[in-house]
């Protein structure tokens, strides 16, 4: 009884301090205090409290724009950095890319390296000694400039490949401009154009070859590159291009009489037939006619003299002849006479091996008897004495 007496006394006293409570609280918020604020920031000096001390506190924001702080004038690029207390290696990272860009770019228009002369069938000594010293004096003037911009210790392990950026062959005065993401676009095409394979023929397959993805990969590059770019790439780097160099080297061309015969023979070689492997006859009919007009392309813009020069020069036995010929000591005036006796006996030798009516035994005395009737040739020709020497030089296929 006397519990319960206390416990209603003490809740109805919590009631009335609480209910005071509120009234204050409510009176305060209707009647701030003159040296406070009702926001809680910090008053004016018209109101602060004559036994009182308060020191305000302004915050200013600076407002700077990159634009305050880059600059053409790299000392002063790298002195804005330093003064807003960027990292040092921030700030090298920042002058490389500005240092090495212009760097970069007359590396690749400036510089005339040996494959920018594409009408050349070799490479030319005098132009890649040429390309090694330019590109020396670059990178001398490169590693000045950023010594004086950065200090003595400026370089890592990975300068050389941040500055010399990839630039996947394309250099000169209409590729080397091409801005990066052209670059790689070229780069992408030109190698996916690589692991195309050729498709198949009419009663046979056609050998994967130059064709294989060829004229998708032109398409794609004709978006990429203006007419004059597009030609200067394919002069460089078309599998046409690099075929003509192979099969006419030596051959002294003018930049115009490369670009006449590449014009000539590209249609031709880009045509599948022309590498086609199989047996059927309409298929090896339009092949051999296909090479036929390669062939005569080729005769009409080297010339027939140098035409014949050219395909002597790539026939094993006319060249196997020649270093016979000097081997033994024989006169060059003989050598055109010595070539057509090897020339007839090769066809004969063929001859006879590729006779299916022929014995073996048959083969055999008839191979000894071609080979009889060609020494007996030589000898008449170049004297005993030369053609025991020409007889040290012969290994029998």
């Amino acid at each position: 009884m006397r519990a319960r007496f206390w416990f209603i006394a003490s809740a109805g006293l919590n009631l009335i301090l609480g209910a005071a409570l509120i009234l204050v609280c409510a009176w305060r918020f209707a009647h701030p205090r003159q040296d406070q604020s009702p926001t809680g920031l910090a008053p004016g000096p018209d109101v602060t409290g004559p036994s009182e001390t308060r020191t305000n506190s302004v915050l200013r924001y600076l407002n700077i724009t990159w634009a305050q702080i880059e600059s053409t004038n790299l000392a002063a690029y790298v002195a804005n950095l330093q003064a807003l207390g960027c990292p040092k290696g921030t700030i090298r990272d920042i002058i490389l890319a500005e240092v090495n860009q212009p760097f970069a770019r007359r590396r690749a228009t400036e510089v005339v390296t040996p494959d920018q002369e594409w009408w050349k069938t070799e490479p030319d000594p005098a132009t890649a000694r040429r390309a090694a010293a330019q590109l020396r004096e670059l990178e001398t003037q490169r590693r000045a400039q950023l010594a004086a911009l950065l200090g003595p210790n400026w370089e890592t392990e990975m300068d050389v490949a941040a500055w010399v950026e990839s630039n996947y062959g394309l250099t000169g005065p209409h590729l080397g401009t091409l801005p990066p993401e052209t670059k790689q676009a070229l780069y992408d095409i030109a190698t996916g154009a690589q692991d195309g394979t050729a498709s198949r023929g009419r009663g046979g397959s056609r050998r994967a070859g130059p064709t294989a993805g060829l004229q998708g990969e032109r398409e794609k590059l004709q978006v990429w590159l203006t007419p004059v770019a597009l030609n200067e790439y394919l002069l460089r780097y078309s599998s046409t291009a690099a075929r003509l160099r192979e099969e006419t080297q030596g051959v002294n061309f003018t930049p115009q009489q490369f670009q006449n015969l590449f014009a000539a023979v590209d249609p031709i070689l880009l045509q599948p037939d022309y590498y086609y492997q199989g047996a059927n006859p309409d298929l090896l009919g339009h092949q051999r006619m296909l090479q036929a007009q390669y062939e005569a392309a080729l005769q009409q813009y080297l010339g027939a003299e140098n035409y014949r020069a050219l395909r002597l020069n790539q026939d094993p036995l006319y060249v196997s002849t020649a270093a016979m010929l000097q081997q033994a000591g024989i006169p060059a005036q003989d050598f055109a006479k010595l070539y057509e006796i090897n020339l007839a006996t090769q066809t004969e030798l063929d001859r006879i091996r590729n006779d299916a009516t022929m014995a073996a035994d048959d083969k055999i005395t008839a191979l000894s008897t071609t080979r009889t009737e060609q020494q007996k040739a030589i000898q008449q020709l170049i004297g005993a004495e030369a053609f025991q020497r020409w007889l040290q030089t012969q290994t029998r296929p």
